[in-house]
């Protein structure tokens, strides 16, 4: 429940200048009140007292200048996601907007205009009798929005650099992969190839449809063996992180012996959490093709530039390097409750799958591009050389795949010579006799 509640929070655009807004709304009122009753001659010092007048002035000034800075880091927000939805990838959108900065400066300049404006509308030389700190409290203001905005621009210089955007896909690709990495080293999960390995005992099946539409962002596997526990059933996810669902599919199968609460299907489908766009919380195989998205833009025929492709090729080859060492190729996992009984069936990708799919895009749209070949080749050696003994005989086979797909008459003979070398280096980790 909680990581649904983080996930709503980090769609949110509106969620921090909103707060940022409403603590500058009660600053205001902090201040007027200090004023309006003459405390301020008693706490603050003479130096940062201002007569009425004066104020206004500068409360004035620092409004209208405060919503121009407003104005425009929105606009180069707007300016930074046309890079990156024409530049990198569409997908990649959300590593922009959900940087906690980027919302943060936006809500400390509305904050700072809140703040101007709230005090310039009690600012009447009727209303106070002794000089007032409200103009202080704004310059303070302005110069900790002044001091923002200088660090917004330096991140946004560096965040629009492709290999920033590429590394912090990557770190949160490997957040993703080390929270499974946890889950799979509990004593209370399992991997298994079939379902039946589960050994559920019970009579009857139940199916529960899913209640909306859209891609699986969070299933809450904690909280559903808890009740599959209480209420002693077992309950089977059908479906994949990263699926998309419709009201005709059927998101689980309960498992029961005769008897289960007249709201399954509701009560079920709050574990699970459903949206527009795919989520890499509980999937890492998005942010995978984030990476993938990016090589494939840098290698086209508009762009054309293979060194970016093979940045992406090394983070990809590291990030699944790791998911190799962590997982096994079972297409379920098995969460057992205290008493070790099977309560939850979750379907995983197979590890050969993910290889796959994050390799064949690039085999294809590269298949002309001898950099790109080497490149690919050394994440298969980085790879394979921490896969296990099963999973060692699948690369061997991505890599005849790779060059099915590659065009190896037209090499020159130099570039013979590096790929034959590349090729027993790989033969030599993986084990496989030429």
């Amino acid at each position: 429940m909680l990581r649904k509640i983080a996930l709503r929070i980090r769609e949110s655009m509106w969620l921090r200048p909103v707060i940022y807004s409403v603590l500058a709304f009660l600053l205001a009122l902090i201040v007027i009140y200090i004023d309006h009753n003459g405390l301020s001659e008693k706490v603050v010092p003479s130096f940062l007292l201002t007569s009425v007048d004066l104020a206004q002035t500068i409360l004035g000034s620092l409004s209208g200048a405060l919503l121009t800075m407003t104005t425009i880091t929105f606009s180069t927000i707007m300016v930074v996601l046309t890079t990156y939805s024409s530049q990198f990838s569409p997908r990649t959108l959300n590593n922009f907007v959900e940087d906690p900065l980027t919302m943060r400066v936006l809500g400390i300049f509305m904050g700072g205009f809140v703040y101007s404006v709230m005090s310039l509308l009690f600012m009447s030389e009727n209303w106070y009798e002794s000089e007032v700190v409200s103009a202080s409290v704004g310059v303070v203001i302005a110069f900790i929005c002044l001091g923002v905005f200088a660090y917004f621009i330096h991140n946004v210089a560096t965040s629009i650099q492709v290999s920033t955007l590429i590394r912090e896909i990557t770190d949160g690709a490997m957040k993703v992969i080390k929270r499974q990495e946890q889950t799979l080293k509990s004593k209370y999960t399992n991997v298994i190839d079939d379902r039946e390995d589960a050994d559920f005992t019970y009579e009857f099946i139940k199916d529960v449809k899913c209640r909306g539409y859209g891609y699986v962002q969070l299933t809450d596997y904690h909280g559903l063996l808890k009740y599959a526990a209480h209420h002693k059933i077992g309950v089977e996810a059908n479906f994949l992180n990263g699926d998309f669902l419709t009201e005709d599919s059927i998101a689980f199968r309960v498992h029961h012996s005769g008897e289960v609460a007249e709201d399954i299907d509701g009560v079920l489908n709050q574990y699970l959490k459903l949206g527009k766009e795919r989520s890499s919380i509980q999937d890492p195989e998005f942010a995978l093709q984030k990476i993938v998205e990016v090589a494939l833009r840098a290698i086209s025929p508009g762009i054309n530039d293979p060194n970016t492709a093979r940045v992406c090729i090394s983070y990809l080859g590291m990030a699944l390097s790791h998911l190799c060492r962590i997982r096994s190729n079972g297409r379920y996992i098995a969460y057992y409750d205290e008493e070790m009984q099977p309560r939850i069936i979750g379907k995983q990708k197979r590890t050969i799958d993910i290889l796959y799919l994050s390799f064949y895009q690039i085999i294809h749209y590269g298949s002309e591009d001898f950099s790109i070949l080497t490149a690919l080749i050394d994440a298969y050696l980085l790879i394979g050389s921490s896969a296990d003994e099963s999973l060692k005989k699948s690369i061997w086979e991505l890599y005849i795949y790779n060059m099915e797909k590659f065009n190896t008459d037209e090499l020159k003979g130099l570039d013979q010579l590096y790929l034959n070398e590349k090729k027993q280096e790989l033969s030599t980790v993986l084990g496989i006799a030429l």
